[in-house]
């Protein structure tokens, strides 16, 4: 058996109680939980007492597999749980969340430590990275809820669609995953500063093309892109180019740049279940068809395109 721990942390501006009667209760959780996020239709099902001792909560989904998760301790400071995998392969797993009063809130710290089936031992490395990601996204969510009331995001697919064509002028970058969204913007207010020092119409969709998403390292290179249709005299560093027509999986996100890892979970779940073969270069595309300088976060739309295997 190849025995695994991942663990991540956040602190939240909410008192310990507050956050502790939150976790402890599973019928909240589908609010922030990075797995039902990416499939609200999945069948979801509680026992009774919720948030005492013994309580559980079972789920079963095309996309998020099947299994069940049991509230076994209760204390101050920690919640221990059992989690039990049904699919898409059986095997069980302890959670616990830790929680620490501190000066700007409560810190809460989430874990698993399992094993995988000896057949499995080869991805234990990239499950690890992924259970490590969800995690972010879901403390990340947690937050947001437990502070604000709600979490803007959500996602739908809507299959295999055609590219058009995009010819582009663009910064290429490259950054590390926690520091992607700062970073980015940063490219795109260079680019509309551009395009009001030019003339050049707003009434265009900015893109993004990643051409490398490296989980393990944590780096993404990428070019954030303003679709034109003349010759420009670009500044130094910056190119042009050219997105081929193609036939690509699109999903639909809205709500908050914050929580777009929920899409891009949901759209290559998708594609594994549907058994899709994506391409490896470039990773995919972010089209952004509303302006986020005047657009409420929980109304931003998010088109997303993973590219198929020519």
């Amino acid at each position: 058996m190849s025995s695994y721990h991942v663990e991540r942390s956040i602190v939240i501006d909410k008192p310990l109680l507050e956050v502790r009667d939150s976790l402890k209760n599973f019928k909240r959780w589908p609010e922030w939980s990075p797995w039902l996020m990416m499939e609200p239709d999945a069948t979801v099902t509680y026992t009774q007492r919720q948030g005492q001792v013994g309580a559980s909560y079972g789920w079963s989904g095309l996309l998020v597999g099947a299994g069940s998760m049991e509230l076994l301790t209760v204390h101050d400071d920690l919640l221990e749980m059992e989690i039990n995998f049904v699919k898409p392969f059986k095997s069980k797993a302890d959670v616990a969340f830790t929680l620490k009063e501190t000066e700007a809130g409560t810190e809460v710290t989430w874990m698993m430590d399992g094993s995988l089936p000896f057949f499995l031992f080869w991805i234990s490395s990239k499950m690890q990275t992924v259970i490590r990601m969800d995690y972010e996204r879901g403390l990340g969510m947690l937050k947001v809820y437990l502070e604000t009331g709600s979490v803007s995001s959500y996602t739908i697919i809507e299959g295999i669609v055609t590219l058009p064509e995009q010819i582009y002028i663009g910064i290429p970058n490259q950054c590390t995953l926690d520091t992607l969204g700062e970073v980015m913007k940063k490219d795109f207010d260079s680019l509309y500063d551009f395009m009001k020092e030019n003339d050049i119409s707003m009434d265009r969709v900015p893109f993004c093309i990643y051409n490398r998403f490296d989980i393990f390292k944590r780096e993404a290179e990428y070019i954030a892109c303003i679709p034109v249709e003349k010759e420009l005299s670009l500044p130094q560093g910056w190119g042009k180019g050219k997105v081929a027509s193609q036939e690509a999986l699109k999903t639909i996100h809205k709500g908050a740049y914050l929580h777009l890892g929920n899409a891009w979970m949901t759209a290559i779940s998708f594609a594994r279940y549907k058994k899709i073969k994506t391409a490896k270069s470039p990773v995919g595309y972010e089209f952004y068809p509303n302006n986020p300088y005047d657009t409420a976060e929980e109304d931003l739309v998010t088109e997303i395109y993973i590219p198929l295997r020519s």
